[in-house]
C-alpha cells in the first residue's frame, strides 16, 4: 500500500491510482482533485479524465452527440499488442475468435439493449431482488461467507485475511447468481480479474498472455453453461436468456460479462470499506453494522466513497463541448465516478455517513446503470455484518507486504488483514 508524507502538489492522480492508496489519502486526494482549476486532465495513460459530477454524469449517459458508448481496451492494452504477443495468441484464437458480442453498456441496438436489460434488471429481472426475496437471498450470502471463512482455515484471535476472503466470498455469490457450476467457482475470481486488469491496467509479455488465456476461459465456461441451458427446464441467468429470445453470442457476453464485472467490484468495496471502518479510532461505523438498518447506511456510503470500480472508459467521437461548458477533444475518456460522487458541488458533505446529495454514480448512469445493482449492494452490506459478527472487536493489521499495490485506472482494493 503506497502512502506519500509530502505534499501533492501536481495533479493528484497523475502518478497514483486509487488501487495503490490507502482511504485517508484516497479521501485527501479526491478533496484536491475538486480544487483543480480545470475540468479535465490529459493523462499520461492517453485517457482524458473527468470528475465533475454533471460531466460525469452526461458522458456516461452518452446521449450527447459525439460522444460513444464504447468501452475497448485502448489506449492500455489494445489488440496490437495482443496480435504482438505470441504468447497471447493462441489463447485468443482459442476462446476469443469470433470476437465476444456487445451485450451491454456497449449495446448501440437500443431495442435489443433494452431487452437484455430487462432480463437482466427489470422489475422481474434476474438480478433484481425484490424486498419480498431479501431475507432469502441474504441468508444465502451469509453462508457463502461462512464458506469462504472456512476455506481460509480462520480460527479465533488468529489473523484474517479480509482481501482473500472477501475474493472468495464475491466468488461464490456472483457464481451462483449468474449461475455457474458450483465447480467453476474458485476459478472466478481469477477470470473476473483477467477483465479487470485488461481494462484498467498497462500488460506486457507473459502477464497479458495469462489474462487473454484467463478472459478466453471466462467466456468459454459462460458458452458451455448457455449451451446446456437449451436441454434443460432449470430455471437460471442463461435460460433467462434464451427465454428472452437473446442470441447464443449475446447471451454468451451478458453472462461473462456479469461473472467479469462482480466479483473485483463487490470484493474491492469490501476491502476498502474495512479499512475505513477500522481505521477510524472510535468505530461509529463499524459498530453501526450491528443495529438493524445501520448495515445498510453503512454500506450505501462505502459504496458511494469506496467503490471497487472507480471509473470507466468512454469515447468523443469528436470534439465535444458539454452542457457546464467543458471541452472536450475527441479520444478516449476516463470518466472518475468515484471522485464525481465526492463532488462539493453535488455532495456538500460527502464524508458524512447521513451527508446529502444527489444520486451517487457508483453503478452507472443511463444505459451504462449496473444491472447487478441491487444484488452488490446486498453483498456488501451481508459481507460487513457477518465480518462483525465474526470479529467484532477487529483490528487492522499494518501490511506485511514490501511491494505496493499496482496501479490501476479502473478498479480499487485494498489489502487487508485483521485480528481481534
Amino acid at each position: 500500500m503506497r502512502s506519500s508524507g509530502v505534499a501533492v502538489t501536481g495533479f493528484p492522480f497523475d502518478e497514483v491510482t486509487c488501487n495503490e492508496l490507502p482511504y485517508a489519502e484516497r479521501d485527501e486526494r479526491y478533496r484536491r482533485l475538486h480544487e483543480w482549476p480545470e475540468p479535465s486532465y490529459a493523462h499520461r495513460s492517453g485517457l482524458r479524465m473527468i470528475w465533475k459530477y454533471a460531466d460525469v454524469r452526461e458522458v456516461l449517459e452518452a446521449a450527447t452527440p459525439g460522444i460513444s458508448n464504447a468501452n475497448s481496451l485502448d489506449p492500455l492494452v489494445g489488440y496490437a499488442r495482443i496480435a504482438a504477443t505470441p504468447r497471447a495468441i493462441p489463447p485468443f484464437v482459442r476462446h476469443l475468435i469470433p470476437p465476444p458480442a456487445k451485450a451491454t453498456a456497449n449495446l448501440a441496438d437500443d431495442r435489443l439493449h433494452k431487452r437484455v436489460w430487462n432480463t437482466m434488471a427489470g422489475p422481474s429481472g434476474h438480478f433484481t431482488i425484490s424486498p419480498a426475496d431479501r431475507p432469502a437471498r441474504a441468508a444465502a450470502m451469509a453462508e457463502y461467507f461462512h464458506e469462504a471463512v472456512r476455506d481460509t482455515g480462520f480460527r479465533t484471535g488468529a489473523p484474517l485475511d479480509v482481501t482473500a476472503l472477501s475474493i472468495g466470498y464475491a466468488a461464490r455469490s456472483v457464481g451462483a447468481a449468474v449461475g455457474l457450476p458450483a465447480a467453476d467457482w474458485p476459478q472466478v475470481a481469477a477470470w473476473s480479474g483477467a477483465q479487470s486488469g485488461l481494462l484498467g491496467r498497462v500488460m506486457r509479455g507473459r502477464e497479458l498472455a495469462d489474462a487473454v488465456s484467463a478472459l478466453g476461459w471466462l467466456f468459454t465456461v459462460s458458452g458451455a453453461a448457455v449451451r446446456e441451458s437449451r436441454g434443460s427446464e432449470a430455471t437460471g441467468f442463461a435460460r433467462r436468456l434464451r427465454d428472452a429470445g437473446l442470441s447464443h453470442r449475446i447471451a454468451v457476453s451478458a453472462m461473462a460479462n456479469s461473472l467479469a464485472a462482480g466479483v473485483h467490484t463487490v470484493s474491492g468495496s469490501i476491502q476498502q470499506g474495512v479499512q475505513r471502518l477500522l481505521g477510524d479510532p472510535d468505530r461509529v461505523w463499524w459498530d453501526l453494522l450491528a443495529e438493524p438498518d445501520g448495515g445498510t447506511r453503512v454500506a450505501a456510503k462505502i459504496l458511494q466513497l469506496d467503490p471497487g470500480l472507480v471509473a470507466w472508459k468512454r469515447q468523443a467521437r469528436t470534439p465535444v463541448v458539454l452542457s457546464s461548458g467543458t471541452r472536450l477533444p475527441a479520444g478516449p475518456l476516463l470518466v472518475l465516478f468515484a471522485a464525481a460522487n465526492r463532488d462539493p458541488d453535488a455532495f456538500p458533505d460527502c464524508l458524512a455517513l447521513d451527508g446529502t446529495g444527489k444520486l451517487p454514480l457508483t453503478f452507472g448512469f443511463g444505459r451504462h446503470v449496473c444491472p447487478g445493482k441491487s444484488m452488490a449492494t446486498l453483498a456488501v452490506e451481508v459481507f460487513l455484518r457477518q465480518l462483525r459478527e465474526l470479529v467484532p472487536e477487529a483490528d487492522l493489521l499494518p501490511d506485511s507486504s514490501e511491494s505496493r499495490r499496482r496501479s490501476d485506472l479502473l478498479f480499487s482494493g485494498a489489502d487487508i488483514t485483521v485480528t481481534g
